[in-house]
Order: structure tokens, then C-alpha cells, then sequence
């Protein structure tokens, strides 16, 4: 071989060396740790919530663990009643058939008393995003919320909500308060009392079931609100509206089992806490910016009619109305949670908002 043959050689080989080399160093220096979750919810991703957290949280997860590189997520999508149907949600979390869960507080008032409160006050707000920013608040500020988070084995994130205003939805015309007399209402539960203290027959229901009940007449009309009379279109059964302005609540959760929490590792944890302000965000905004959108949808594809009645026939309304909320925070009291504090503190800070309260829940 001759000399210019061999140095072509050796700089091959110190080149196929470098590439080597090269290649290693480029090469991560620990393999990516891929962490299981499920997380369940009995609701499609038609509901706000529900899309909030598959279009907004997770993407908001994947994009902060993926800077390092050090963990990913594999999301196993318990949505739609494929793992619990709706109701289920906080039992199957706790219970460990699902990591995570969307829970919907206002099925579950025994177990998540302190959670009732924009139930138990309502005609109070239409401001969704005030609601639900107070309650947040009130999570990092009074203990008794991390109590009772302790109390059943979860480790809540951060609280959203679906509504900005409930009305009544109804199969034929409500034009005054009085027509509520003898017709079946659905409604979530914790605001049956809201139509029974005007003389309706109240009906448990959820809006899973919202649109086969109408069609069927299991009830005649349903407390509910406009995003959601689009997304589960139920003015194609229901084409009235009787909007005595009912008000927002706070009514979902994004909550971890306390064991699975625990094991997750730190930058797992922190990703996910840091996340979760946006999905409320999210959830918030698909609400409130579908609002007028659906409304405008009811009215032209099923000639949906829309009654107001005067504040005067709402104040009696409202006054007619059992104060649900000392009733609420007397049963607490007894509990060993501040519910009088909770709810002074809430309607405080409606009324420094100058918030259009019909009564003043805590002060009777």
C-alpha cells in the first residue's frame, strides 16, 4: 500500500471515529421514563370541561415535561362513560380504578359539602370567571378545603366550572314564574330547590341524560345553560327559554388519587400544578364564549323563544326560595368547618365585585 493510499485510509478511519463519537454524544444521557395515568370522566369531550382538559391540560403537561425530556405522559382517556358513567367520577378516583378524575362537585354535597356554596347562593352572578377565581382562592386560603381534600384520600388541582347563567329549559312556553307550578323540572340536584320553592316537581338528573329524558318526558323542562343547550342539543327538544337569570357556579375539579399523587415524581407534580390554572381558564372561556353563539344557534335552527321576567316577579321568586345557604353553613358549623366564615367571605367578596345580588344569603 502505498503512502498516500494509507494516509487516505487513516483519515477515513479517524473520520468514521468522529462520526461515532458524534453520535453518542448527541445520544440522551438517560431514556425517557414513561408515566401511565387515567383519568376518568363519565361526560364526552363536548362538555366544556371535558374538552378543556383534553385540548388545553394535557398539551399543557406534554409541552413542559418535554423541555427536559426526562418523563412523558401516557394518557389513557377515560372519557365519555367508557371507565365510570356520570356521578361516578369521585368514587372510581378514590376507589383507584382511575389516577386522576374530572369530579362534578354538585353530584357528590355529602362528601364535598363546602363545594355547594354557588348552589346554595344562588341569583347571585352570571360572572363565571368571579366564581370560580374566589373558590380557587379560598382553596389556598382556608383549610378546611385541604381538609376535606385529605379527609377523602384526593389531592385536588384546581376547580373550573360549566355555567355562566342558568335558565330554564322547557318543552313548551314558561312565561311567568307561576307556570313552573306542577311541571317536572331536571335539574343536577342541588339546585332542584331553586324551581320546587315555585311549585314545580323536581327531577335528579345530569345532561348526559338531559336530551333522551326531554325527548321521552321523564321531565318537561331543565335547569341548564346556554353553551351546553348547543353542545347536547337540547333545544331541539326543548325550544323555550324562562331566564330569571339563576346566576354561574363552580362545579368541577381536576382531582388525584392522594396514593398516585404521592409517587408521581417532582417535576411530574409541579408540571401538573402548573398546568392546571389553564385548564379552569380553558373551561372558563369555552363558556363564556359559546354563550351567545349557542343562544344565536337555538334561535335559528329551532326557533327558540327566550322569556325574561321583570325583577320585580324574580325578587319574589328568589324570596320564596328557602335560604339553602345558612341551612348549608350551620350543617358544616356542625361538621367542624367554618361554613358561616366561608359564607360571609364568598358573599363579601360578591358584593366588593358589585355583583347583581337579589338577596344577600348570609345576612338573614
Amino acid at each position: 500500500m502505498t503512502w498516500s493510499i494509507r494516509f487516505a485510509a487513516r483519515r477515513i478511519a479517524a473520520a468514521a471515529a468522529a462520526v461515532v463519537a458524534g453520535v453518542a454524544f448527541a445520544a440522551p444521557a438517560h431514556a425517557v421514563e414513561t408515566i401511565n395515568l387515567t383519568v376518568l370522566s363519565g361526560y364526552p369531550p363536548a362538555a366544556t370541561w371535558v374538552r378543556a382538559f383534553k385540548e388545553v391540560y394535557m398539551p399543557a403537561v406534554d409541552a413542559e415535561l418535554a423541555k427536559d425530556g426526562k418523563y412523558k405522559i401516557a394518557w389513557n382517556e377515560g372519557f365519555s362513560g367508557t371507565i365510570v358513567k356520570p356521578r361516578g367520577e369521585l368514587e372510581g378516583v378514590q376507589s383507584g380504578v382511575g389516577d386522576l378524575a374530572l369530579v362534578v362537585t354538585v353530584f357528590h354535597a355529602d362528601k364535598l359539602p363546602l363545594h355547594k356554596i354557588s348552589f346554595v347562593t344562588p341569583f347571585t352572578t352570571q360572572n363565571l370567571g368571579l366564581v370560580v377565581g374566589t373558590l380557587n382562592a379560598m382553596e389556598k386560603s382556608e383549610p378546611a378545603f385541604a381538609k376535606l381534600w385529605d379527609s377523602l384520600g384526593l389531592v385536588n388541582l384546581v376547580l373550573t366550572g360549566p355555567v355562566d347563567n342558568y335558565f330554564i329549559l322547557s318543552k313548551q312556553p314558561i312565561k311567568t314564574v307561576a307556570d313552573l307550578k306542577g311541571k317536572k323540572i331536571g335539574a343536577a340536584g342541588a339546585n332542584l330547590p331553586w324551581v320546587i320553592a315555585a311549585g314545580a316537581a323536581g327531577v335528579s338528573t345530569n345532561l348526559a341524560d338531559a336530551y333522551n329524558s326531554l325527548n321521552t318526558g321523564i321531565y318537561e323542562g331543565m335547569i341548564v345553560w346556554a353553551e351546553a343547550a348547543k353542545s347536547f342539543k337540547l333545544c331541539e327538544q326543548a325550544p323555550f327559554i324562562f331566564d330569571g337569570g339563576m346566576g354561574a357556579v363552580q362545579a368541577h375539579t381536576v382531582s388525584f388519587n392522594k396514593a398516585v399523587w404521592a409517587k408521581l415524581p417532582q417535576p411530574v407534580k409541579q408540571a401538573m400544578t402548573d398546568a392546571a390554572p389553564k385548564h379552569s381558564e380553558a373551561a372558563i372561556g369555552f363558556v363564556n364564549g359559546g354563550a351567545n353563539e349557542a343562544l344565536d344557534w337555538c334561535k335559528q335552527t329551532y326557533k327558540t323563544e327566550i322569556v325574561k321576567p321583570s325583577a320585580a316577579e324574580v325578587k319574589s321568586w328568589v324570596f320564596a326560595i328557602n335560604n339553602e345557604a345558612k341551612v348549608w353553613a350551620n350543617d358544616l358549623e356542625k361538621q367542624g368547618y367554618p361554613g358561616n366564615a366561608i359564607l360571609t367571605k364568598y358573599m363579601d367578596t360578591m358584593r366588593a365585585a358589585k355583583q347583581p345580588i337579589v338577596r344577600h344569603w348570609d345576612r338573614e
